[in-house]
């Protein structure tokens, strides 16, 4: 096996384990309706605050009418709701209700807990190398 076959594999197994890490979080708070991509919107909304439709759909770089499809569908389960701007009535801003606050932590504690358990496996000194690779390579 080359090189390059056994980093595309690790990425791939990464990235998989962090997306069973994320759905074993949803379900433990009781929360399976919600897909990952639901579960990235409610944690970007978390991040940024203060969002419209327009503003989502830039930090996301989809489309408005994409964005709007899944707050929709978030706002039918709770999740969201939207507030018209009391500036511009034409504009609309999406906020976290108590339950889309409870998956936003459930979240970032499954990405903490990811991170966590790679910590654990490696030493600081390999684990303090391994970050300075990672963000070399993504830059």
């Amino acid at each position: 096996m080359t090189k390059k076959k056994r980093m595309s594999d690790i990425i791939e197994t990464v990235g998989q384990a962090l997306v069973n890490a994320k759905v074993e979080k949803l379900r433990k708070i009781g929360a399976p309706e919600i897909n990952l991509t639901q579960f990235q919107y409610i944690s970007v909304i978390n991040q940024n605050g203060d969002l419209s439709f327009t503003g989502l759909a830039q930090v996301l770089n989809l489309s408005k009418p994409a964005v709007t499809s899944i707050i929709n569908k978030l706002i039918e389960q709770g999740y969201v709701y939207k507030r018209q701007s009391e500036k511009d009535r034409r504009v609309y801003h999406i906020h976290l209700t108590e339950e889309g606050k409870q998956v936003a932590d459930a979240y970032e504690e499954s990405r903490r807990e990811y991170v966590e358990g790679i910590h654990g496996r490696l030493t600081d000194s390999e684990f303090n190398r391994l970050l300075e690779l990672m963000e070399k390579a993504l830059h």
